[in-house]
């Protein structure tokens, strides 16, 4: 930390979320170097040990299981983001837990429902009593795929909105409201205890899918980071979740090549797009008259198996995401090697 402060300004500083972590020092350090610190926390997962969450429900009425471990004590079991039960179970987890006045902000994290990771299933719920009275349960029925290379009935992607066959459409934008009303009732809580709010959200292109509307989230944060991870097999990942996408709907891996090719280029997957993403982003900021930062998200860390990041690979994200306001490296300082830094710093203090 202290090599990157002597070679650029952090503006911001995103840290935590573990409850037994003292990170006291640190966060007097960041804040005596100008930066602001926002508390990490994951919202709708990784919290069962904490409070009594109602969990997503699967079609045949059970918690939906999602068998996924990456080996960094983080899962991706979802409780239900409609349920304000839960979302007042999270404020009172907080609460409880972390010294909020030692924050100048919050970092919400795990604000959707969960993606193809699940299969098809994961996608279409939730099943719970909440959403069964609050979503047309007749509209279940028209959730059929006719058509096995463009299940979703995806005509275009435009304008970070997706224009697609109608029960599906009216699936997706319920899911959108639910999770939009639920994070406006968490900004409003901690606006008045006078924190920021940052969110951390799907790239725009996936984000609908898990009940991320752009359109709507973005005029409730100090700042986005949209996870343009282009190089990470883990969720949030662009090529993990186009692959979970693509195989989610039959085990044909035929199927599954016809199905990515087909979504691929409806959106226009090419060099430019990343580009395309965030001009969207800036034109909802611009067009709203909103003051909202726009810190793009790029991988500076490795992993072997999941995050194998190329110093070559850093300087074409900075590349692609040069019009946002700022980049947040993602997604682990700790497992970051020194090179990775010093490319990124470099890169930076070159584009600047």
């Amino acid at each position: 930390m202290l090599v990157i402060l002597k070679k650029t300004h952090i503006s911001n500083a995103i840290i935590g979320w573990h409850k037994d972590a003292d990170i006291s020092e640190i966060v007097l350090f960041l804040k005596s170097n100008g930066a602001e610190v926002y508390l990490w926390l994951p919202v709708f997962s990784d919290l069962e040990a904490l409070a009594d969450f109602l969990p997503i429900i699967g079609h045949d009425g059970k918690p939906l299981k999602i068998k996924y471990d990456m080996g960094t004590g983080e899962n991706f079991a979802f409780c239900c983001p409609a349920n304000i039960e839960n979302t007042d179970a999270f404020i009172e987890v907080y609460e409880n837990h972390y010294r909020l006045d030692f924050y100048d902000g919050v970092f919400l994290d795990k604000i959707r429902f969960p993606s193809f990771i699940g299969g098809v299933e994961s996608v279409l719920g939730c099943y719970c009593d909440y959403c069964r009275s609050n979503y047309d349960p007749s509209e279940e029925s028209q959730l059929q795929t006719a058509d096995s290379i463009n299940p979703l009935g995806i005509i275009s992607y435009k304008d970070l909105c997706y224009d697609m066959d109608s029960a599906f459409k009216k699936l997706f934008e319920y899911k959108c409201s639910a999770v939009f009303n639920s994070l406006e009732h968490l900004c409003s809580y901690f606006r008045g205890k006078g924190l920021k709010i940052g969110l951390d959200l799907f790239a725009p292109f996936l984000a609908y899918f898990v009940g991320q509307d752009y359109h709507r989230l973005v005029p409730l944060a100090d700042f986005i980071k949209p996870m343009f991870y282009a190089m990470t097999n883990a969720p949030a990942g662009l090529p993990f979740e186009i692959d979970m996408y693509a195989s989610a709907f039959d085990d044909n891996i035929e199927n599954a090549q016809k199905r990515k090719s087909s979504f691929l280029n409806c959106i226009d997957y090419g060099n430019d797009f990343i580009n395309r993403e965030i001009a969207g982003i800036r034109k909802i900021i611009n067009d709203n008259g909103l003051e909202t930062r726009l810190y793009a998200g790029i991988e500076v860390n490795y992993n072997e198996r999941f995050a194998p990041v190329t110093e070559e690979y850093i300087r074409e994200s900075l590349s692609k995401t040069k019009e946002a306001d700022g980049v947040v490296m993602s997604w682990d300082l700790n497992t970051t090697p020194d090179p990775h830094i010093d490319c990124f710093l470099e890169e930076i203090i070159h584009i600047v």
